[in-house]
């Protein structure tokens, strides 16, 4: 009867609720489509065929689910912990910030085996500290991270803002707000001709391989989840809460960091205004829709990559609109964010009953 149980418990979780989400989405967005004068018939074909049609877009869908998939993980880590780090989009562009300094400074006097990791390690360890002043204002001055991470990606945007308008790493000629390009010694390899498809997807998987083990195998997972689950039976059996507070939040801006590294060294190779289109933001909905499981985030991020591939393509072969495409995606996210916390709600019962 257990068993049964829990495969019931199991089937709601991971089949019925996703199923709902995909089922409301097509329906919302098909009423709002047929409003706006558009065929959603039409539309959903095209989104479908713009993601997979043929092995260039599905690279292209592959690739761009690589920052959903590291800023998901962050989220999906430091909510383990019980730390809402809605941050992500701030170390994001944290990470690509200092990942152009390294990469414009230091990697055009190394070999690439010695400048791509260093350019990267760079952008994580960015991210990584600017969580931790998050981290740190929260167990020294209990100010909740929240406020504090969200505060800190403003921050950020208007960092970014003065790093490439006018600032020090404004490219030379100053035609505009963005960076020179950075040194070819850092630029991540393309394992695909004639596409954009980087090693930086395998990297991001093997991340969600390891965040999972840990997690879920060593004793620092298991203190993670457990200050997550109960803080105040955590502590009572020794477990440190700001301990891994910090630890938390560091690990988990460092992979947001990682993932505005990968994105200029893989792809943009310079640093611009309006660098990331909100992934930091979006990975919320990635995580919960993953159920914060690093596996799953995998699986999550991917579908998210399809939307913005299938978005671009309706705006190129049907001419739908920029803004009705932000608009259909919207309604994906609230739709994945109700089934979120109802997974939430879901928990707190048991561990009620527990």
């Amino acid at each position: 009867m257990n068993v049964l149980s829990k495969f019931t418990s199991l089937s709601r979780r991971q089949i019925v609720f996703p199923l709902a989400i995909l089922l409301s989405t097509l329906f919302t967005n098909g009423i709002i489509l047929a409003l706006c004068s558009y065929n959603p018939w039409e539309a959903l074909w095209v989104a479908v065929v713009g993601a997979f049609g043929d092995g260039q877009r599905i690279a292209e869908t592959l690739i761009k689910g690589v920052p959903f998939l590291l800023t998901g993980l962050a989220v999906a880590f430091s909510f383990r912990c019980g730390i809402w780090n809605i941050g992500a989009e701030g170390q994001f562009l944290v990470g690509a910030i200092a990942s152009t300094w390294c990469g414009m400074s230091i990697a055009p006097h190394l070999p690439s085996v010695l400048a791509i990791p260093l350019t990267l390690l760079v952008g994580a360890a960015a991210g990584g500290f600017w969580a931790l002043i998050a981290a740190l204002l929260k167990v020294y001055r209990g100010v909740q991270e929240v406020i504090s991470t969200i505060m800190l990606n403003y921050v950020a945007i208007h960092l970014l803002s003065y790093m490439v308008d006018g600032g020090p790493l404004q490219e030379a000629a100053k035609r505009g707000p963005q960076s020179d390009m950075i040194a070819a010694a850092s630029h991540l390899p393309r394992l695909i001709p004639h596409t954009r498809f980087h090693i930086g997807l395998p990297l991001a998987i093997a991340l969600a391989i390891i965040l999972f083990i840990i997690l879920f195998r060593t004793v620092l997972g298991y203190q993670i989840r457990a200050v997550g689950a109960n803080p105040k039976a955590a502590q009572a059996a020794g477990i440190s809460i700001s301990k891994n507070v910090i630890l938390a939040l560091f690990i988990s801006g460092a992979l947001a960091g990682l993932g505005g590294a990968i994105e200029l060294t893989a792809l943009t190779r310079r640093l611009f205004l309006n660098f990331s289109p909100g992934y930091g933001y979006t990975a919320i909905a990635v995580a919960l829709l993953a159920k914060l499981h690093p596996l799953w985030v995998i699986l999550s991020s991917l579908l998210f990559g399809a939307l913005k591939t299938g978005s671009d393509a309706m705006q190129q072969m049907a001419g739908i609109s920029a803004k009705m495409t932000f608009v259909i995606q919207a309604t994906i996210i609230f739709f994945v964010l109700i089934y979120g916390v109802s997974g939430f709600r879901e928990q707190r019962r048991k561990l009620n009953v527990e």
